[in-house]
């Protein structure tokens, strides 16, 4: 089932991963119809689409991302299945050198301003965390 936030055990076992190599994680991505800001955001009751928000926290994720050396890989709409069936919006890839640099995004100075963005535009997802085969 989608979820919005890792569990603790997971983020548990992603980060005491042994693994020290390049990661490259896949976001499955499913938008509110509408953005949904707090109420004490500047943003509150602005009628525009979740993925209008959401585009936001992408554009200030990748810059503190590439601050520790991450990139986007990927940020796309869904354009259609070609195989099996789902109900994603978008796919978003990010690439980081090790498991720490992206752990590093998430304690960025501004993470809390940019999440605000996800909160409003983000109905659920799946995020898939990827290593090099060899």
């Amino acid at each position: 089932m989608p979820a919005y936030q890792p569990t603790a055990d997971q983020f548990r076992a992603f980060r005491d991963d042994p693994y020290d190599g390049p990661i490259a994680q896949v976001n499955l991505l499913k938008f509110r119809v509408k953005a949904e800001y707090a109420a004490d955001h500047d943003l509150h009751g602005v009628d525009e689409p979740g993925s209008a928000a959401y585009e936001r926290y992408v554009d200030a994720f990748q810059v503190a991302a590439e601050e520790v050396s991450g990139s986007c890989l990927l940020f796309g709409r869904t354009e259609r299945y070609f195989i099996g069936q789902g109900d994603w919006d978008a796919v978003l890839v990010m690439h980081f050198p090790n498991r720490a640099a992206f752990i590093q995004t998430l304690n960025h100075p501004d993470y809390h301003a940019m999440h605000q963005h996800r909160d409003a535009g983000l109905l659920c997802q799946e995020l898939i965390t990827t290593r090099p085969v060899n």
